[in-house]
Parts: C-alpha cells; sequence; structure tokens
C-alpha cells in the first residue's frame, strides 16, 4: 500500500560536478543596448570581495538585448553618478551605465547601485539592497532583474529557478534537479534509479510535481522544494503522469490511465476524488490550465496524430486550437500574451514553435531535430526546452525580443524535462 504521509527524501546534495557550458548558437536579430557595468567598489572588509558586476553583466548579456563593455577599455571607473564624466562614455557610444559599492558591516554588506542614461544626463535607478556572504550571487541577479525591468520595461527573470531532469548513461540513474535561472548553482532534489520526468512547479514556488517510476509505474509525487519531504498526489494504484498546477495552486491536472485509456483528470491537492475532465477513447495527456484558471488545454490524438485542444476547466466539450501540420503537441501557454509554445513536427523534426491563439499562425523558433518540453519564463521573454541537437542533449534557452538561443550542457549527462519557474517574491 502506498503511503499518504509526506516522505523524507535524503539527496538535497550540492551538484557541484554537474556545472553547465553556456553556449551562444544562433545570432541577436535586434540592436543590443549598449551597456557598461563598471565593478563594484567594496568599501567594507570581508576577507574576500565578490564580483557583483561580473554577475549582473553575464545576465544582461545573455538575453541578446544587451551588450556590455568591456571592463579593459573602461577610461575610468566610478562608484557613483556624482563621479561620472559623462563625455567619457558618450564617446564610447555607451547609452547607459551601472555604478555601483559595497559598504556596512561584513555580517550585513549593503549594495548601493546607479543607473544612469548618459545621453539624457539622469539617473534612471538609484537603489539600495542589504545582502549577506551567501546571498551574493542573489543580489546581482536581483540587481540584473531590476535594471533589467528599468531599460525594457518588461520584469527580469534573473532570481527565478529552473527544475529539470539529468540522466547519466550506463549508470542509470536519474537526477531531479534545481538550479539558478543561468543554470548555476545546481541543487539535486530527488535521485533515482528509475525514471523521473515532467516536473512541474507550483504557482509559489514551494513545490514541484513530478512523474516517479519507482513503484513499477508512473506515478506523480508532490515535493516541497526546501525540505524534501514529499507524497504521492493520489492513495490509490492508478497511473499518472503529466502534472500541471492550476494558477490558484490548489489542484493539479494529470493524464490518468484507467483501463488503459488515458484521460485528463483534476486531483484537489487537499485530497478527494479525481474531476474527469475528458472522455475520449484516444490518448489524452500533457495538460495546461489558462491564465485564469478556467480553461485546460491538453494533447489529444483524437484526430489524425497529436493535436493541441482546449476544454473549459469544470468540463464540456474540447475543441480542436491546432491546425498547422499533423503533430503539435505539448502545449504551454505564454504568460500575458496571446501565444503558446508547442512540438511541433515537420518534415521528420521536432522543433519548438510558437502559436499564436488569435489567428491560429505558427513560427518555429529551434531547428531540432528532438527538441521537447517547452516552458516559459514567468515574465514570458524567454523559453527554456529540452534540447536534442546533432551535437548531443542539453536544455536550450530562446529568448523572445531578440532571437538569441543559449545552451546548457553538463560535462556528463543528458539534460532534459526541464520547467522554468515562477516569482517567488
Amino acid at each position: 500500500m502506498i503511503r499518504a504521509l509526506w516522505l523524507a527524501v535524503l539527496a538535497l546534495l550540492p551538484l557541484a560536478a554537474s556545472a553547465q557550458l553556456d553556449v551562444v548558437i544562433t545570432r541577436s536579430t535586434q540592436r543590443a543596448i549598449p551597456i557598461a557595468v563598471v565593478p563594484f567598489e567594496w568599501r567594507v572588509t570581508l576577507g574576500l570581495t565578490y564580483d557583483f558586476a561580473e554577475i549582473v553583466e553575464a545576465d544582461l548579456e545573455r538575453t541578446g538585448q544587451f551588450a556590455p563593455m568591456g571592463r579593459e577599455t573602461m577610461i575610468t571607473r566610478p562608484t557613483r553618478f556624482s563621479e561620472m564624466r559623462l563625455t567619457n562614455w558618450r564617446i564610447m557610444d555607451v547609452e547607459a551605465v551601472l555604478v555601483g559599492h559595497v559598504s556596512g558591516s561584513e555580517a550585513n554588506p549593503t549594495v548601493e547601485f546607479e543607473l544612469v542614461d548618459v545621453f539624457a544626463g539622469e539617473s534612471l535607478l538609484v537603489y539600495r539592497l542589504q545582502s549577506s556572504r551567501d546571498a551574493f550571487r542573489a543580489t546581482a541577479h536581483r540587481i540584473a532583474d531590476l535594471v533589467y525591468e528599468q531599460l525594457t520595461g518588461a520584469r527580469g527573470m534573473f532570481s527565478t529557478r529552473l527544475a529539470y531532469v539529468q540522466v547519466t548513461p550506463g549508470r542509470e540513474e536519474f537526477r531531479l534537479i534545481v538550479a539558478d535561472a543561468d543554470g548555476q548553482n545546481p541543487i539535486v532534489v530527488l535521485r533515482s534509479t528509475d525514471p523521473i520526468m515532467s516536473p512541474s512547479w507550483s504557482p509559489d514556488g514551494a513545490y514541484l510535481a513530478y512523474v516517479s517510476f519507482e513503484a513499477g509505474y508512473a506515478e506523480v509525487f508532490v515535493q516541497e522544494v526546501a525540505t524534501g519531504q514529499r507524497r504521492p498526489l493520489s492513495p490509490d494504484r492508478t497511473s499518472a503522469s503529466a502534472p500541471a498546477w492550476s494558477p490558484d495552486g490548489r489542484s493539479l491536472a494529470v493524464a490518468r490511465n484507467v483501463n488503459a485509456n488515458s484521460d485528463v483528470y483534476i486531483y484537489s491537492i487537499d485530497g478527494g476524488s479525481p474531476q474527469r475532465l475528458t472522455r475520449h477513447s484516444a490518448v489524452e495527456t500533457e495538460p495546461e490550465f489558462s491564465a485564469d484558471g478556467d480553461r485546460v488545454y491538453f494533447t489529444s490524438d483524437r484526430g489524425i496524430g497529436p493535436q493541441v485542444y482546449v476544454v473549459p476547466a469544470r468540463g464540456g466539450r474540447a475543441q480542436r486550437v491546432s491546425f498547422t501540420g499533423s503533430y503539435n503537441a505539448r502545449p504551454r501557454l505564454q504568460p500575458d500574451r496571446n501565444q503558446m509554445a508547442i512540438v511541433h513536427q515537420q518534415d521528420g523534426r521536432f522543433r519548438i514553435g510558437l502559436m499564436d491563439l488569435r489567428d491560429e499562425s505558427l513560427r518555429l523558433l529551434t531547428d531540432g531535430p528532438l527538441d521537447e518540453s517547452p516552458s516559459f519564463a514567468p515574465n514570458g521573454r524567454a523559453l527554456i526546452f529540452g534540447a536534442g541537437t546533432t551535437a548531443g542533449r542539453g536544455l536550450g534557452v530562446y529568448f523572445i525580443d531578440s532571437g538569441v538561443m543559449r545552451l546548457l550542457r553538463a560535462p556528463e549527462g543528458i539534460l532534459r524535462e526541464p520547467a522554468w519557474g515562477p516569482y517567488e517574491n
């Protein structure tokens, strides 16, 4: 009998051996903003210093929307707006400059910074953040978020987290990993000799739902990220997969297999009998809630090949949504926009596409040939997916505004099934 009590997970261990390599694999389609991120001055002695500017610069450059100035070409290194000679920066065609310094006590250092519009000659942002030794990297990501929002108008996503599965061929080891949005600081939250699939973040970022085959069949678990405590979603032994959280975090839509037939069901996190949402002899799977929670999108092969359908979350008649080509699957809705990411098959290649829900047009973002599992950043400006390229399998990150794509790869093993976490504060 499956225990319904919370279970302890022992493997909350650092994954130092799996630092990812970040490689640009496509060009930007947009002019990048020239920006200088000046190294911050340290006015407090901690026995060591931390290069906040390096992390901020890397975050901004990764999006393809910014072109950071090389440090070796900086004529001066001011720490505040009042110390700047704007002509020095104007002749370098730099449009924005970030300056800052670290002061305060060793136990509670303060990071103060200013973002300057060089040609307007004014401060765009003046900010102060409290930090600590173990929070320097998080502080740097927060600074990058604020700069990004000020210069693009969209909220930054650098302080968010990723979840993904790493598979080590030959050792039969599967690891569920949580990492920073740039792929750094990976932490193993679950190890298993059986497959792990389909991680999905709760709206508050506190829990992960995922599929484990440890009992010999597909079973959905809900795990608290901070503590590692987990429990099966359902006490019965019915096979279930592809979990997706409702926007309010109170329920999960899953594909439940009963009598060799897969349909979409909705489970309450608090327990009780599941609500059956679809009733069809075809395979119905990969659910995704709309932002308002009123509709559920899913994949079905009830027609000719897999296509995306939508059904009211309270039940009702399903309607087909995708019509371009014979294979469209794994729908993921773009936050705050009328678009949806899907896996589209064309000429035998599985590629990530962006479908407009208003006119059903489809824009292919990747080349494949084995791309899978798209997941949007919470601001909708970037998309992570399992990248199956001729060079191997990793995680692709596509920045929608710039057209830049980057690849995160591990020194060993295969990275797949990514899920981009929500804003947590």
